[in-house]
């Protein structure tokens, strides 16, 4: 009788690893950082990850336009004249710096007291805006957040105007990525160079929104010659979009 083997013993095989969950938080981020409010409930800002500046670039040529409807308009469109109308759209689509420039130039007295009551009449009582080079003041996700919402409930400079910069606030095709890629409507950029934060605030879905990169990810040159980081702008906004999905019972 031959001498029955012992099977060799098997070893159970370790399970596979699940692919990691899409993320939808920015929490211990260092460097990016979203915003969000449901326009519903505008007081209700939601702020993760955090960045080293929040410098404001060329989202603060929306303040200029508002502040210029304000001071030069008594808050109404209507009496801007066909140039300033044609200045408002190059701002605030093709972000054009001669265009904002020129708006800045129409604002009776100080151009930055006149941005800093606009944001003071929505309650923002932290954002001071100067005179000039406005791109460079600090202004927060948090209270772009609350601009944005205060623009949707027509509470900047008047009812009039808000819808006005609102409608304004369509970026050129090259202009499209982050906010655009994820269904916002009126959204505005700001961007500089490629050690520079990168930056977007809009409306999607609902909701206020605000992202924000420090200089992550290649630089890619855009229509003025300056540089904006568009690869993590893009990802950003994917983050977003999970989150506010999840926040609306999409997700």
């Amino acid at each position: 009788m031959k001498p029955v083997k012992p099977k060799p013993s098997s070893t159970p095989s370790a399970p596979k690893p699940s692919a990691a969950k899409p993320r939808t938080s920015l929490k211990g981020d260092t460097n990016d950082a979203f915003a969000f409010a449901p326009l519903s409930n505008p007081g209700n800002v939601t702020v993760e990850g955090s960045v080293s500046s929040y410098k404001a670039w060329s989202t603060s040529k929306v303040l200029v336009v508002a502040a210029f409807l304000d001071t030069a308009c008594d808050g109404d469109p209507a009496k801007a004249s066909a140039q300033q109308k044609r200045w408002v759209t190059a701002a605030l689509t093709a972000s054009d710096m001669n265009a904002v420039i020129a708006l800045r130039e129409d604002i009776p007295g100080s151009p930055g007291a006149a941005i800093t009551k606009v944001l003071r009449s929505i309650g923002d009582t932290r954002t001071v805006a100067p005179d000039a080079s406005q791109g460079g003041m600090q202004w927060t996700i948090r209270e772009q957040v609350r601009f944005m919402a205060a623009l949707s409930s027509g509470r900047v400079v008047s009812r009039a105007a808000s819808a006005y910069i609102l409608s304004s606030m369509r970026p050129i095709a090259a202009h499209r990525w982050g906010l655009g890629t994820i269904g916002a409507g009126a959204f505005k950029g700001g961007w500089l160079r490629s050690d520079t934060v990168t930056r977007q605030m809009g409306i999607v879905d609902g909701y206020a929104v605000a992202i924000i990169t420090d200089a992550v990810g290649p630089a890619v040159r855009q229509t003025d010659g300056d540089s904006a980081h568009v690869e993590q702008m893009n990802y950003l906004a994917k983050v977003l979009d999970r989150r506010l999905a999840l926040e609306s019972g999409r997700g």
